[in-house]
């Protein structure tokens, strides 16, 4: 027995037995898969210290094939359990090391009791086979100890499993059956060559494009996911505000290719599906289709023929061009202009391996979208057309450039039409309506767009920002506060979100909390990396300056200030305007506007909807600008 007693551990409320790997709290077994508690067993054993990654896959997972995940889970699982019991913080990460457990362990003094606890609960504990298979090895492993037990207890234990084995099975169905969002977590590589880091990322994006096809389920798009670290993902799904996740590795070895991937219920951290899938690195391709297909069958889902082709759609046969366009995705998903300018270089490098490649094309068109070269948008988009005419992604894409570059208002319309009919879950084509909407006037329908945008990606401080405009299109400024300061608890430094506040503070009044807006946005965009010390402090010269020109003369000789020279071009002209508008300066707005109108200056576009121009809307040269822009 003093063995025994040896091998019992305190903590907390709490006791491990080593030996028999059963966690007790108080004074009950707790339910946890045998992986978690010899996981938990090492970390106890090694209390304070810091046990690598690679110590716990050599000593929970030596008979198996290490995976990330299979780690990650387990840990979630037992920080849940603890934290459920009210024991919180027992087990602490350390970034790119491993785990600590740091609760103060105890050797425990009465092991009598639970040792006989233990033994006459074990097979509730640790119930891993089907029902079956478990009655005939718990029958044959009976010692003299429990032939004794009487026939009341070994039948309610039999019960009790029966019962709990029941409860699992339906819960299981019901976890699938509840799952109506998903987010596909970028996969991770196991692989120590740098240059493969962005295919997890890649592959990640293509299984977002599939299952987004599915009308049943909400998938996150690749902008939400971009921000995971491989460290809780449970955690991220819950800031994603997520039924399940979808995470996964892959592991290359020679022309060899590993993918594992699994299903996980948010709520409980539970497994609805897992599989694991190996190739010829030839045939990778092939994996992304069964993945798919696996998901929405462990879903149940009822799909369409639609669905299903899209699930397994072939975008293109060559392998290094597919690679060249993972890569492209992942630079335009970083929205800067050096990503931007990445992403065009590795689309077209796609392009000239597959000439027949449609995503690729559609991946160049949005990569030049906000430039001005516009016959190679074009080219680009009727290119990929061609190629894919049920191609959702490049519809929402010619709904754009229809929108900012033709002033199409209906064409633009139709486009976002058809890209959402192609695939409601594509939170872009959603986002980029409720702009033409807006742009009309139709400013409730605009909101209901981008509600349904943020319903697929919750948390993009760039729809949260646009949908604060939108409310402060339709004067509803109180509303559009709120949103804008959401965009900004995500992204503090977004300049947009920055610079709508100016206008809803112009707007109202509030001019201290306005000039101090413009500033931060004039910051934001100013701002680049390995910016000089000497440019900074320039910056932050100009910006002390402005806001001393305010405080010694008001908002008339703050604005007089930002106007005082000529516009260079359409855009500053449409910005001037709006500054002019506001202190009363009637002709000179009108003079911008007409020069913002004539140069098609990008934000021209909100012309009709912005409260700023509200004196001025019944002046004939005003009229005139909107009816040529088919806005009156």
């Amino acid at each position: 027995m003093n063995n025994k007693h040896n091998n019992l551990r305190e903590f907390g409320n709490c006791r491990l037995d080593v030996e028999n790997r059963v966690l007790w709290c108080a004074e009950k077994p707790v339910q946890l898969p045998l992986k978690s508690v010899e996981l938990l067993c090492l970390l106890v054993e090694r209390g304070g210290e810091i046990v690598t990654k690679d110590e716990i896959w050599r000593t929970v997972w030596q008979d198996v094939f290490v995976e990330e995940t299979n780690l990650t889970h387990n840990i979630y699982l037992l920080r849940k359990t603890f934290k459920d019991l009210g024991e919180k913080d027992l087990i602490q990460t350390v970034p790119r090391r491993g785990y600590r457990f740091a609760g103060e362990v105890r050797p425990h003094s009465n092991g009598e009791l639970v040792i006989e606890k233990h033994t006459r609960t074990q097979t509730l504990i640790e119930i891993q086979e089907p029902f079956e298979t478990r009655r005939k090895t718990e029958f044959l492993s009976l010692n003299r100890y429990r032939v004794a037990v009487s026939l009341a207890v070994l039948f309610s234990v039999v019960i009790g499993i029966l019962g709990f084995s029941a409860y699992r099975n339906n819960s299981n169905a019901a976890s699938a059956g509840n799952i109506q969002s998903i987010a596909v977590l970028p996969f991770q590589m196991i692989d120590s060559n740098k240059d493969n880091e962005n295919q997890g990322i890649g592959l990640a994006d293509v299984l977002i494009t599939r299952l987004s096809n599915i009308k049943e389920i909400s998938v996150r798009p690749t902008s939400a996911v971009l921000g995971f670290d491989h460290r809780d993902s449970i955690e991220f799904g819950r800031k994603l505000k997520t039924d399940a996740i979808l995470e996964g590795t892959i592991y290359r070895l020679g022309e060899k290719v590993r993918v594992t991937a699994r299903l996980v219920k948010v709520s409980d951290g539970r497994i609805v599906w897992n599989g694991q899938f190996e190739r010829l690195k030839t045939d990778e391709l092939r994996i992304q289709d069964e993945i798919a297909l696996q998901v929405s069958s462990a879903l149940a889902l009822n799909l369409s023929g639609t669905e299903k082709n899209a699930l397994t759609k072939s975008f293109t046969e060559n392998a290094d061009a597919f690679e060249l366009y993972q890569k492209g995705r992942y630079e335009w998903n970083k929205r800067n202009w050096a990503g931007m300018l990445e992403a065009q270089k590795l689309f077209r490098g796609a392009i000239e391996k597959d000439p027949k490649f449609a995503l690729a094309y559609a991946g160049l068109a949005d990569s030049l979208l906000t430039g001005d070269n516009l016959p190679e948008i074009e080219d680009a988009i009727q290119k990929a057309l061609e190629l894919d005419p049920n191609l959702a992604e490049i519809y929402a894409t010619l709904g754009f450039y229809q929108t900012f570059h033709q002033w199409q208002w209906q064409a633009a319309e139709n486009s976002f039409k058809r890209s959402i009919e192609l695939n409601p879950n594509y939170a872009t084509a959603h986002h980029w309506y409720a702009q033409v909407l807006t742009i009309q006037g139709r400013h409730e329908e605009a909101k209901a767009e981008m509600r349904r945008a943020l319903e697929i990606n919750p948390v993009s401080h760039n729809f949260l920002a646009d949908l604060g405009q939108i409310y402060y299109f339709n004067r509803e400024y109180g509303e559009a506060e709120t949103y804008c300061r959401k965009s900004l608890e995500i992204f503090p430094d977004f300049s947009f979100a920055h610079s709508y506040l100016t206008d809803i503070y112009l707007q109202t009044g509030r001019n201290d909390e306005a000039v101090e807006e413009f500033i931060a946005a004039s910051k934001a965009l100013g701002t680049f990396d390995n910016q000089s010390a000497k440019r900074q402090q320039g910056m932050e010269n100009d910006f002390a300056e402005t806001r001393k020109v305010y405080i010694d003369g008001g908002i008339k000789e703050f604005i007089g200030k930002i106007v005082k020279n000529a516009p260079q071009d359409a855009n500053l002209a449409y910005f001037h305007a709006k500054s002019l508008a506001l202190i009363g300066e009637k002709e000179t707005t009108l003079e911008r506007l007409e020069q913002a109108f004539t140069g098609r200056g990008f934000s021209t576009l909100f012309l009709k909807a912005d409260p700023v121009f509200d004196k001025i809307r019944n002046e004939p040269r005003f009229r005139e600008i909107l009816r040529k822009m088919n806005l009156y």
